[in-house]
């Protein structure tokens, strides 16, 4: 997306390791990191804690255990992605 003069055109992993240190310093290795943290509480906290809380209430509704590992999989996946989806849209904008 950017133009052909601010392109970074890495030949591969390897490369983009090599050059970046080089080029931006030691630090450029991490400039991603703190958004893709952020993103990832958002979606763990999110998940772990609906999964569980989900399943508790689907198992005291039907006493299934098996439906309530599928449905409680389900809605904590459908959440989490919900959840951290602006998370994700800032980071690949940064």
């Amino acid at each position: 997306m950017l133009d052909a003069s601010q392109r970074r055109n890495y030949t591969s992993f390897f490369d983009a390791c090599k050059r970046i240190p080089v080029e931006e310093g030691v630090k450029g290795l991490w400039s991603g990191a703190v958004p893709t943290m952020t993103r990832a509480m958002a979606l763990n906290g999110t998940l772990f804690a609906s999964y569980e809380e989900i399943k508790e209430r689907v198992f005291a509704m039907t006493g299934s255990t098996s439906f309530s590992w599928y449905s409680a999989s389900f809605c904590a996946g459908g959440l989490a992605a919900f959840t951290s989806l602006p998370f994700d849209n800032a980071k690949t904008k940064l």
